[in-house]
């Protein structure tokens, strides 16, 4: 029995975390886009900001999750006519989680100093940044946001091309076949995917 490295379609799990991922995206970016562009009351803005960090955070942990999902099951290989295509997929993919690695890291930095001096469970938050090394930052957190929705529009016009004009099914592989709890009380090998209770016999020959 041999492993295969390109599974029929993408764990159903990972399909999940996918599109959970996509709708914090647009939750991050909702809260952000009215705190800073509608001008609402102090509270309301405290309260936008603190689920805009949450939901950022949130968001990078399901992609740490996914790609440990990836590294134990693999993943197709990307839709696209040629080999250039295949490769633009991926380094696009490379693009959409390092971005939100960086988003996730440079706005924990920013969070924390802004909270500086202040005491939590008796542990004064330190002052990390100040000045114009504060307001690089959130330049540059600003910036990266913006890229993140550009690759992320990018992302999303590809795959539609890909299915309805390349006619590649793409989208079929982002989409969870059955009940995902009858999938994990019983995994089944003939539907392509992972054996989570028998790794063993994932893609065997």
């Amino acid at each position: 029995m041999s492993r295969s490295a390109t599974p029929a379609r993408y764990h159903p799990l990972s399909v999940l975390m996918h599109w959970a991922t996509a709708l914090l995206a647009l939750v991050t970016l909702g809260c952000i886009l009215v705190a800073t562009q509608f001008h609402p009351a102090p509270a309301t803005r405290e309260t936008l900001l603190m689920v805009h960090m949450v939901s950022g955070q949130t968001m990078f942990l399901l992609q740490l999750l996914q790609l440990l999902l990836f590294s134990a099951f693999g993943t197709p290989v990307p839709d696209g006519m040629d080999a250039q295509q295949v490769h633009v997929a991926r380094c696009l993919h490379a693009l959409l989680y390092g971005t939100v690695g960086f988003l996730a890291c440079s706005g924990t930095l920013l969070a924390v100093s802004q909270a500086a001096g202040t005491e939590v469970l008796g542990w004064r938050v330190p002052l990390m940044l100040t000045g114009q090394g504060l307001l690089a930052l959130r330049e540059v957190h600003a910036m990266a946001g913006m890229g993140f929705v550009v690759f992320c529009g990018v992302h999303a016009l590809l795959a539609i091309g890909m299915h309805y004009f390349g006619r590649r099914a793409t989208l079929g592989k982002m989409a969870v076949e059955g009940e995902l709890v009858d999938y994990l009380a019983a995994p089944q090998t003939d539907g392509g995917y992972a054996r989570i209770d028998r790794p063993d016999l994932n893609g065997s020959a």
